[in-house]
């Protein structure tokens, strides 16, 4: 459903990715890896359309994502290796700002307990953790009916509790048929035939 095709980008003449190649079906999962600076974000950030490749192609759906992009956006949700919190929000307001954009329907406070971050709703996003930033932001995972999902690093600064809560909601997302792609310099805790993995 997500095919990328021989795909190159060079940064200001730079050679940064040349001739990735991959298909990831319906219910998939990429874990991809490399090196710190072998392309992993910039990759992530050309397959949602923030950047365009020197080469080569990117479809979803059988069709080109240049060929409605604002539709092909709308079905994404991408959570950078920057958590998207605003530190000068509230959780609460921070939760209003990404339900307002996603599914509005969702209960904040239920949100918020998923991570034991109940007692945290109105303090700023800044005073707290860097896991519990990190905790904050993955919530837009609970809000999005989204279906590929595109994740930076979202296994970083987890404990092992609220490493298995995303990796739950991630095979709870699969089984509807959704598709994640997500970068980690760890191991996945799966099987290695329930994923595939690319290296840059």
């Amino acid at each position: 459903m997500l095919d990328v095709i021989d795909l190159d980008f060079d940064y200001q003449d730079r050679p940064l990715l040349a001739h990735v190649s991959f298909y990831l079906p319906p219910g998939g999962l990429l874990h991809l890896r490399g090196p710190n600076g072998a392309g992993k974000t910039t990759l992530l950030k050309l397959i949602t359309g923030i950047y365009t490749p020197t080469s080569g192609s990117i479809k979803f759906a059988g069709q080109s994502i240049e060929h409605n992009k604002s539709e092909y956006q709308q079905q994404l949700c991408f959570v950078g290796h920057k958590t998207g919190v605003n530190p000068y929000l509230t959780l609460r307001e921070n939760c209003y700002f990404d339900l307002h954009n996603h599914n509005n329907s969702t209960d904040f406070n239920k949100l918020a307990a998923l991570f034991n971050l109940e007692s945290h709703i109105d303090s700023l996003c800044g005073l707290l953790s860097a896991g519990q930033r990190r905790q904050a932001g993955l919530l837009r995972l609970w809000m999005t009916d989204a279906q590929l999902w595109l994740l930076d690093e979202p296994l970083v600064a987890l404990d092992d509790s609220a490493l298995s809560l995303i990796m739950a909601k991630i095979e709870q997302h699969r089984a509807g048929g959704g598709l994640v792609l997500l970068t980690s310099h760890q191991n996945l805790p799966l099987k290695k035939s329930h994923y595939q993995e690319y290296c840059l």
